[in-house]
């Protein structure tokens, strides 16, 4: 059953990149009975593919340590094709100074694992908000 949340304006869509199924999944349920719109996928390939066939999607939310690309490198080559996307970066791993410095100058945001899922979706209502904000900014413009 999708339940659609009062709180939101619009259903946004937001893709899931994770190589562990059952945090996708968990991700995918929660995020969907909030209102979202969700696609997953386990890898960055798969995400770039879904990312060029769904052009719509309005946020990015991706595990940093996956086989292959890692997180960053999936963001860096999504926001070639979307510079305005926002990007928040998940992971259970100690994370380099340098890492965390060059997420903070791209303005993205990093939530360590494990985290609760209020804070999840405090987070991503904050990016959401704040995107929404700028985009009628720039429209009014």
């Amino acid at each position: 059953m999708h339940l659609e949340n009062p709180y939101l304006k619009a259903p946004y869509t937001i893709l899931v990149v994770d190589d562990d199924a059952d945090i996708r999944s968990l991700l995918r349920t929660f995020l969907e009975h909030e209102g979202y719109r969700v696609h997953t996928c386990e890898d960055a390939d798969r995400a770039v593919h879904i990312f060029r066939r769904s052009p719509a999607i309005d946020l990015l939310i991706t595990d940093f340590s996956m086989p292959g690309r890692n997180g960053m490198d999936l963001a860096r080559e999504i926001k070639s094709i979307r510079p305005s996307l926002p990007v928040l970066i998940v992971s259970g791993m100690m994370m380099e100074p340098v890492e965390l410095e060059q997420m903070r100058i791209r303005n993205w945001t990093f939530l360590p694992k494990p985290f609760l899922l209020p804070k999840l979706l405090a987070e991503v209502h904050r990016i959401l908000d704040s995107e929404t904000v700028e985009s009628s900014a720039t429209l009014r413009a």
